[in-house]
């Protein structure tokens, strides 16, 4: 009788964590859209921007927590693929349109302040394929790039998760360094290999979570980890992927922050359409001759904007996704 892997258990701490990073790159998209003064800006959100890199810690720690002591074999990779695409897909492709509609849209009123409406067929493609990078192209909105960066790591960690379960040590270590290792390559590449480091400290946050090392190991590797993050990156990304990395191992119980839960839950579709809603409220609120406390005030407007329509988009898009990934079952014998 065929029976489907086992679920993944819920935490809360990565949802806290994911919903404070979707936030904190609004903050700073909105605020560097319409607070000129670079002082101000970064007096305002000065590390905000890294809620990207915590995504990246956040996708490492996740899917090898959810396949990681399972009967997870070669024959299971296309339904593991199936599942994320179906899981992802709805809500990236239903953000392409939005953007193309509303740059359509806003190109029909004067008081708008952007480029000429246009379209090229190449460049969609480029984006339905992740491909925008590699081939010169120019994102639609500017958080798709990571977007490829997670979509190339699913491709990768899913045969490192074949391996993995096959419960070889000495394997598991050497395939483990050489992805890591994949961050030394030449930091002008695109791609995934530039953040290997960032996802690996989420990599090794389930392997602890699923008791393959000891909290002294655990922290003697986050530790190395940070410092080749450090290295390749900057200080700040390197002590903030390593904070959400602790975060996500020992903050399970935490309670009484539903309202973060509540930006957990809706990050993603929070991080698709924040630039197209919320920009639109910044491009507007330009126009007012205002002061530093006018530009805070339409920095709140564009986020609040930003959270109703992606609440809206998470019930209508995202969360029937998450339905139809749920139904594709990997079974195991």
């Amino acid at each position: 009788m065929q029976k489907p892997l086992e679920k993944k258990k819920y935490l809360t701490s990565v949802t806290l964590i994911r919903g404070i990073a979707a936030m904190a790159v609004c903050l700073f998209h909105f605020s560097k859209g319409i607070i000129e003064r670079a002082s101000v800006s970064d007096v305002f959100m000065p590390y905000a921007w890294v809620g990207v890199e915590i995504f990246f810690v956040i996708s490492g720690f996740v899917i090898p927590y959810a396949l990681l002591r399972l009967p997870f074999k070669t024959k299971h990779y296309g339904g593991y693929l199936l599942k994320r695409l179906v899981r992802i897909e709805p809500a990236y492709l239903t953000s392409i349109a939005l953007v193309l509609f509303l740059n359509y849209v806003s190109s029909l009123f004067t008081i708008y302040k952007g480029a000429p409406f246009s379209v090229s067929g190449n460049n969609i493609l480029l984006h339905l394929g992740y491909l925008v990078d590699f081939f010169d192209g120019e994102w639609l909105n500017p958080v798709y790039w990571t977007l490829a960066i997670e979509f190339q790591y699913y491709l990768l960690i899913g045969f490192l998760l074949i391996l993995w379960n096959r419960n070889n040590n000495f394997m598991t270590i050497i395939s483990f360094i050489a992805f890591l290792a994949l961050s030394f390559w030449p930091q002008e590449a695109v791609g995934l290999f530039k953040h290997t480091d960032i996802f690996s400290i989420g990599i090794i946050c389930a392997f602890y979570k699923k008791e393959y090392l000891k909290k002294s190991h655990f922290l003697f590797i986050v530790a190395i980890i940070g410092a080749i993050i450090f290295y390749h990156h900057s200080y700040v990304i390197g002590v903030l992927s390593v904070g959400a990395t602790l975060g996500i191992a020992f903050l399970d119980s935490i309670k009484n922050f539903n309202w973060l839960i509540f930006f957990g839950n809706i990050s993603y579709s929070l991080y698709l359409i924040h630039v197209p809603i919320g920009g639109r409220v910044i491009n507007l609120g330009k126009r007012l001759d205002g002061g530093y406390l006018s530009q805070v005030l339409i920095i709140l407007i564009a986020v609040i904007v930003s959270v109703l329509a992606a609440w809206l988009f998470y019930i209508c898009i995202e969360k029937p996704s998450h339905r139809w990934s749920r139904k594709i079952r990997l079974k195991v014998n």
